[in-house]
């Protein structure tokens, strides 16, 4: 089972940004304060050698990233790339999932939803990576 930040990230942006206007429609526009960003920030690409079991740091990514508060609670959000709009939807919806008395549990129906979608996806992918797998016992 993947992580709800990892589902909302790896889906497509226009997707969680409806998800975060759903959750917008039940605060006023004051209900938002942005601590930081959305602004663009380098990250250490970190990769484990496969031999040696070993973390490296294989070079730096460009990121967005957005910090804010939805009502008083804390939200963060962060996607490789530009994309100011997601990484700020991201930090919505990570506000949003994170309140006392989940308010917000209309939410996890439709996240399940694209978790099913990135499977499929990811099966396609392997499906489709492992059609030109190569048998070198047979020559």
């Amino acid at each position: 089972m993947l992580s709800t930040s990892h589902i909302l990230s790896c889906s497509p942006p226009h997707l969680v940004c409806e998800l975060a206007e759903q959750v917008l429609t039940k605060y006023d526009r004051e209900a938002i304060t942005f601590i930081s960003g959305p602004r663009y920030v380098l990250v250490q690409l970190r990769v484990v050698d496969g031999v040696a079991e070993t973390v490296f740091n294989a070079g730096e990514i460009l990121a967005t990233e957005t910090r804010l508060e939805l009502n008083g609670q804390f939200g963060f959000g962060m996607v490789i790339g530009r994309d100011p709009n997601h990484a700020t939807a991201l930090a919505i919806l990570d506000a949003a999932l994170r309140m006392p008395g989940d308010p917000h549990a209309d939410l996890y129906p439709r996240i399940a939803e694209l978790e099913r979608t990135l499977h499929a996806a990811y099966e396609q992918r392997f499906a489709a990576a492992a059609a030109t797998r190569v048998a070198f016992e047979t020559f």
